[in-house]
């Protein structure tokens, strides 16, 4: 059986606070606090990584989630691991993969100020545990 992203992500490991991610876009996302969102898929997030996003979409997002939210932390010696979340030559990411079906609250939304003086909105969240 070849292993997927999906199967990596669901393979928690660990539970990570402050963990974040980067989007650059075409369009507003409208988040606005109180909202919850649903992954549609497995997403990739950092705790401190270096990542750059690859593409010049002009509406750009920092998004963090505050709390601990169970995940999968890569394994970088793992190169099968590796290969089917295309992450090979990537230790300096310290990527984590948070599965599809995890819930997250908006705590911060979309504020103009941050887009206007940074130029990106800064989106906090929190985990929210399945009852």
């Amino acid at each position: 059986m070849t292993l997927t992203r999906a199967m990596v992500a669901n393979d928690i490991n660990g539970s990570i606070s402050d963990l974040g991610r980067a989007l650059n876009l075409n369009w507003e996302m409208g988040y606005e606090e109180g909202q919850i969102i649903t992954l549609e898929t497995e997403e990739s997030w950092s705790n401190g990584g270096q990542f750059t996003v690859c593409n010049d979409f002009p509406v750009s997002y920092q998004l963090f989630i505050e709390n601990e939210v169970p995940c999968h932390i890569v394994d970088y010696t793992n190169e099968e691991e590796l290969e089917a979340i295309g992450a090979e030559e990537c230790d300096d990411e310290k990527e984590c993969l948070i599965p599809a079906g995890t819930k997250l609250r908006v705590t911060r939304g979309e504020e103009s100020i941050d887009l206007d003086e940074m130029g990106y909105y800064t989106i906090y969240l929190e985990y929210i545990e399945e009852d």
